[in-house]
C-alpha cells in the first residue's frame, strides 16, 4: 500500500519536473521566434499609433475635444516602441550567444514583452475610430470681454459682493437692483466671467418688460437636465420687471436644487425680494472722480485744453453717473 501511494507521488513529481524541463526547453528552442514575434507586435502598435495620431491632428484641426485617456494611450505606445527597438537590439545580439541561460531569460522576457504589446493594442482599438468629441460652443461668459474696473470702486466692491454671495452655500438666489442704466448687467456679466470655472454651464437670459416664457423655458431647457443630475450650473436672469415663477419656467430650484443657483437683475428691489433673494445687493450711480475715470477710459483721452475739458466734466455730470450711458456718451463725444 505504502509503495503504491509512494509510487503515485513520484509519477507526479516527475511528470512535474517534466513539464517544467519541456517549458525550460521550449524557452531555448523558440527563442528566434519568439523575438520574430515580439518584433511584428512592435510594429503592428506602432502602425496602430500612426493611425490613431492622424485622428488625433484630425480632431484638433477642427477643434475638437479629445477622449480622456487618448493621450495618454499615446505616450505609452511610444514608451512600448522605444523598449522594443532596445529590447530587440539586444535579443538579436544574445540570440547569437551560445549560452543557454541567457537565450532562456532573453525568450521568456520577449513573450512578457509581446503579452504587454498586444494588451495594449487591444486597448487602443476604439481609438482608431473615435479620438474626440464635437467642441462645446463657447457660450456667454467665454465671449464676454471684461471691463477695467481699475479705479471704479463703487463698481468694483460691489462685483466682490455678489461673487461672494454666489460662492455663498446657504445662498441660492442672489439680486442685484439699482436704476436703469447704473451697471447691473455689466456686473451680472463680470460674475459670470470670473465663477465660469467654478459651474458646469451659466445661461445668461435677458428678461425684459414682456416676458417671453417660451424663450426662457427653451434656454433653459439646455441645461435643466444637468441641474437634475447636481452639476453646478447658475442662471443669470437679467432685467427683470416682475415677479417670475422659477418652478413655471421649468426652473429647478429650492432646498432640493442647492446646486442650480440664480441671479437676477432688476432696477426694483421689490421684485428681488418677491423672487425669494436671500442676499439683494443695491448698486449705486458712479461718483464724480469715478464716472470722470471710465468717460476718459472709453474715449481713450487723458490731457485736455482748459476749454475742452470743462465741456466733457458737464458731459459727464449729466450722466449722473450711470456707467451706461457715460459710455454711450464717451462713444459719441
Amino acid at each position: 500500500m505504502a509503495e503504491a501511494v509512494i509510487s503515485s507521488i513520484t509519477g507526479k513529481v516527475v511528470d512535474l519536473l517534466c513539464g517544467v524541463a519541456k517549458k525550460e526547453i521550449s524557452y531555448v528552442c523558440n527563442c528566434s521566434e519568439n523575438i520574430e514575434k515580439y518584433k511584428n507586435e512592435a510594429d503592428k502598435l506602432s502602425r496602430m499609433k500612426g493611425r490613431v495620431q492622424q485622428q488625433i491632428d484630425l480632431a484638433k484641426s477642427t477643434g475638437e475635444v479629445l477622449l480622456e485617456g487618448v493621450e495618454d494611450w499615446m505616450k505609452k505606445a511610444d514608451a512600448e516602441i522605444s523598449n522594443a527597438a532596445t529590447q530587440l537590439t539586444n535579443g538579436e545580439d544574445q540570440e547569437k550567444c551560445f549560452h543557454l541561460c541567457t537565450l532562456r531569460r532573453c525568450s521568456k522576457t520577449t513573450i512578457k514583452k509581446t503579452f504587454s504589446l498586444q494588451q495594449h493594442q487591444e486597448e487602443g482599438k476604439s481609438f482608431e475610430t473615435c479620438v474626440s468629441l464635437p467642441a462645446k460652443a463657447p457660450g456667454f461668459a467665454d465671449l464676454y470681454q471684461s471691463k477695467n474696473l481699475d479705479d471704479i470702486n463703487t463698481q468694483k466692491l460691489i462685483l466682490e459682493e455678489i461673487i461672494q454671495a454666489i460662492e455663498d452655500d446657504t445662498i441660492q438666489i442672489v439680486g442685484i437692483n439699482g436704476l436703469g442704466g447704473v451697471g447691473k448687467t455689466t456686473l451680472a456679466s463680470e460674475v459670470a466671467k470670473a465663477i465660469k470655472k467654478q459651474f458646469a454651464d451659466i445661461v445668461f437670459i435677458t428678461v425684459s418688460r414682456t416676458v417671453e416664457a417660451k424663450m426662457i423655458q427653451e434656454k433653459v431647457g439646455v441645461v435643466a437636465s444637468r441641474i437634475m443630475n447636481r452639476e453646478k450650473v447658475i442662471i443669470i436672469l437679467d432685467d427683470v420687471w416682475e415677479e417670475l415663477k422659477l418652478e413655471e419656467l421649468g426652473i429647478p430650484c429650492g432646498s432640493e436644487y442647492k446646486n442650480c443657483k440664480i441671479l437676477l437683475t432688476s432696477r426694483s428691489r421689490d421684485v428681488c425680494a418677491a423672487m425669494n433673494g436671500q442676499k439683494n445687493i443695491s448698486v449705486n450711480p458712479l461718483q464724480a472722480e469715478e464716472a470722470w475715470t471710465l468717460f476718459e477710459r472709453v474715449v481713450g483721452k487723458s490731457e485736455w485744453d482748459d476749454t475742452l475739458k470743462e465741456v466733457a466734466l458737464k458731459i459727464v455730470e449729466e450722466c449722473g453717473g450711470l456707467k451706461s450711458i457715460i459710455s454711450f456718451t464717451s462713444y459719441k463725444y
